[in-house]
């Protein structure tokens, strides 16, 4: 097995010798492929610590494009600046990949429960980031529309939550958090203090979601790794028609010659330079072509000429015998 993992890294010629190989060693080399793919990829998630500086500064933002928060954590516990203030909640989004937008609501209740009486919000349903006496919760809710003779709009209600995520102040291990400072002149002061929030919820959840990530990564490994095998795969059955291989045949060439394709993802991976990653697909498409054209020679019975050049190779013939007839 090394040795065809060394030919299939730096030999393509070599790599027309495994082509005709059965299916079952075939299997294994790309269950060893995929290994040596996804280990590293794995092994990253689980010890980067990745900044949150995007998400936090996104926190921030949005409780500060809302009114002054009249509330504070002080030794683990969210209390009331005035104590004539009331639930108070700051409606905001929440955009994924520029696709997707969730309608989100950051509550600060220390009741835990009154906000459910006091929002009218124009949704379907929202993510609530919920601030309660001791805890943190998110919340996932479902609102359905009601019809009230007090107000002038139709105002929804919540009717369904689902409770994804709940956490103490003290677990988090937070000092003061002074919310009041969304409205200082002074920003950076209170970025700092919801990124600490944002890292303590990070450290928290990481191991426990570990299972999940390992799934998500393996996921999208597999996924980006067999995209770019029947593209090339495509790829080469239209460039190279003329070459009549079956797809069965084009399609092992290409998974044999992604052995560079797949060192070079792991060097992009952990250099954080994705170029790398198209060289490796550059280097897959070259290797492709020599194996299949040495393939071909070499038990196929010769390369065939492309179409549009047996094409001319027929004209010339067609033009010589005339020549020869009329002499």
């Amino acid at each position: 097995m090394y040795k065809k993992f060394k030919d299939c890294l730096l030999a393509p010629r070599k790599v027309a010798d495994y082509i005709d190989e059965p299916k079952k060693k075939t299997l294994g080399y790309l269950l060893i492929l995929l290994c040596v793919y996804l280990i590293p990829l794995i092994l990253i998630s689980i010890f980067s610590n990745p900044s949150n500086s995007n998400l936090s500064n996104s926190f921030a933002e949005d409780l500060m494009g809302g009114d002054q928060i009249n509330y504070q954590i002080v030794d683990g516990e969210l209390i009331k600046i005035n104590e004539s203030t009331n639930v108070q909640f700051i409606k905001s989004q929440i955009v994924i990949e520029d696709l997707l937008a969730i309608d989100a609501l950051y509550v600060f209740d220390i009741s835990g429960a009154e906000y459910k009486n006091s929002i009218n919000i124009e949704s379907d349903g929202c993510i609530v980031f919920l601030f309660s006496k001791s805890n943190l919760s998110i919340i996932s809710t479902t609102f359905a529309e009601n019809e009230s003779s007090d107000v002038e709009y139709l105002a929804n209600t919540i009717v369904e939550e689902n409770k994804i995520y709940e956490i103490s102040y003290s677990e988090l291990k937070l000092g003061s958090i002074d919310f009041l400072a969304n409205k200082d002149t002074n920003s950076i002061n209170f970025k700092n203090d919801i990124s600490k929030i944002v890292n303590a919820i990070y450290d928290n959840i990481k191991m426990k979601l570990l299972p999940l990530i390992i799934i998500i990564v393996i996921i999208i490994g597999v996924n980006s790794y067999f995209v770019s095998i029947l593209f090339i795969t495509f790829l080469y059955k239209l460039l190279y028609a003329y070459l009549r291989l079956p797809f069965n045949k084009v399609f092992k060439a290409v998974l044999l010659c992604s052995t560079p394709y797949v060192i070079c993802s792991i060097i992009a991976s952990l250099t954080g330079l994705s170029v790398i990653s198209l060289v490796g697909d550059v280097i897959m498409i070259f290797y492709v072509n020599r194996a299949l054209t040495t393939y071909k020679i070499k038990y196929d019975g010769g390369v065939p000429l492309p179409s549009y050049m047996q094409h001319m190779m027929d004209k010339k013939e067609e033009e010589k015998g005339d020549d020869n007839n009329e002499l």
